[in-house]
C-alpha cells in the first residue's frame, strides 16, 4: 500500500509513519511544518502544505495512487487558543477534514481514516464502564472536542457522497513517542511534561492522581494504520481506542522514577507543576469493536510504555 499521512510530522502522525514505515509499507507525508532532521525514517517524502489547500491537495493525490489517506492533521486546541484562535481552529479541523474528503474522491482514492478524539465525549459519566461509540453519545465541552465531531460528521456524510470510505478512530489520551511542542498542541501529554521535569531533575507536583485510559501513541499509530488496511463493512463505524489499562499519572512518576535517581514526585494541589489537558479524571476508551473489525488489540500497558518511552528518550 501506499498511504498518504496529513499532520504527518505532528505527534500522532509522526508515529503512524514510524509504524508504517516499520511495516514495509510506503509513506507520503503532508504536513504544515517540516520535521527536524532524523525525526522521520530516512526517504520519507514530506510535502509542506495547508491541509485547508484544495489544489494542493489534488496536486499531491494526482501525484500517487494512494490506497488510502490517514488524516491526522489537526489543531490541539487548549483554552489559551480556543480564546485566540477560534476561526482557525474550526476551519483547519473541519474545514480541513473537508477538503481532504473532496480530493480523496477527485484522486480516485478509496479511503480515507479519520482519526478523531475521546474529546467528543462527555468529561465524565455515571459508571466506570469504557466510552462506546455505540453506546455513549458525544457531548463535547471544548471547541477542541466540537471540531472533530463536526469532522466525523463531514467525513461520514461526504464519504456518503463521493462513495469512500472513512472509518474513523475516537482515540483517547495519547502520550508517548513523538509529542513535542509543535505549536498546534496547546497542552502536552501530563506523562511527556513529567518526563520532562525528571530529565531536568525538577521537582514533579500533580495536582491529582490523573486516572485516565491512557494510549500509548505507539498504539494509536498501530490502530490507525489497522484500519487503513482492514476490509470492513460499508460504511464502517465509528471505532473506539483507550490503552489496555485505567492507570494514573502518579503511577507513571512511580514506574519511571527507576531511572531518575534523586527524582522527586507527588501530589500538591496548590502548587502543581504539570497542566493536565482535561479537568477530571475519565474512563478508558473501548476497544472490542476495533479489534473484531481488524483484528487489532493495544499491546502498551504501563509497564511496557514506561519502559519503551524511556529507551526512546534516549536514543541518539
Amino acid at each position: 500500500m501506499t498511504i498518504l499521512i496529513t499532520g504527518g510530522t505532528g505527534f500522532v502522525g509522526a508515529a503512524t509513519v514510524d509504524h508504517l514505515v516499520s511495516s514495509g509499507e510506503e509513506v507520503v507525508v503532508l504536513a504544515a511544518h517540516p520535521a527536524e532532521p532524523g525525526w522521520l525514517p530516512a526517504g520519507i517524502e514530506v510535502t509542506i502544505g495547508d491541509v485547508r489547500d484544495g489544489d494542493g491537495l489534488r496536486a499531491l493525490m494526482s501525484a500517487h495512487r494512494f490506497s488510502a489517506v490517514i488524516h491526522a492533521a489537526a489543531i490541539t486546541a487548549g483554552p489559551d487558543m480556543e480564546r485566540a484562535h477560534p476561526e482557525r481552529i474550526v476551519s483547519v479541523n473541519v474545514g480541513g477534514t473537508a477538503a481532504v474528503l473532496r480530493a480523496a474522491a477527485e484522486a480516485g482514492c478509496p479511503r480515507v481514516v479519520i482519526a478523531s478524539s475521546a474529546s467528543v465525549y462527555p468529561l465524565a459519566k455515571g459508571d466506570d464502564a469504557r466510552f462506546r461509540a455505540d453506546v455513549d453519545p458525544p457531548a463535547p465541552a471544548a471547541l477542541y472536542g466540537l471540531t472533530k465531531k463536526m469532522a466525523e460528521d463531514v467525513a461520514i456524510r461526504l464519504g456518503a457522497v463521493y462513495g469512500i470510505a472513512t472509518p474513523t478512530l475516537r482515540i483517547a489520551g495519547v502520550y508517548g513517542p513523538y509529542e513535542r511542542d509543535t505549536g498546534v498542541r496547546e497542552i502536552l501529554s501530563a506523562q511527556a511534561q513529567v518526563m520532562a521535569e525528571a530529565q531536568a531533575g525538577r521537582p514533579t507536583r500533580l495536582s491529582r492522581p490523573g486516572f485516565a485510559g491512557w494510549l500509548y501513541s505507539r498504539d494509536a499509530a498501530a490502530g490507525l494504520a489497522a484500519l487503513a488496511a482492514a476490509k470492513l463493512d460499508q460504511p464502517a463505524p465509528i471505532f473506539d481506542l483507550g490503552g489496555p489499562e485505567v492507570f494514573s499519572v502518579e503511577a507513571f512518576c512511580a514506574a519511571i522514577a527507576p531511572a531518575f535517581p534523586g527524582w522527586s514526585h507527588g501530589i500538591d494541589p496548590a502548587a502543581p507543576t504539570v497542566r493536565y489537558q482535561i479537568p477530571a479524571d475519565r474512563p478508558g476508551s473501548d476497544f472490542a469493536r476495533l479489534k473484531a473489525a481488524t483484528g487489532f488489540t493495544p499491546r502498551f500497558g504501563l509497564k511496557e510504555a514506561a519502559a519503551d518511552y524511556l529507551a526512546w528518550t534516549r536514543r541518539p
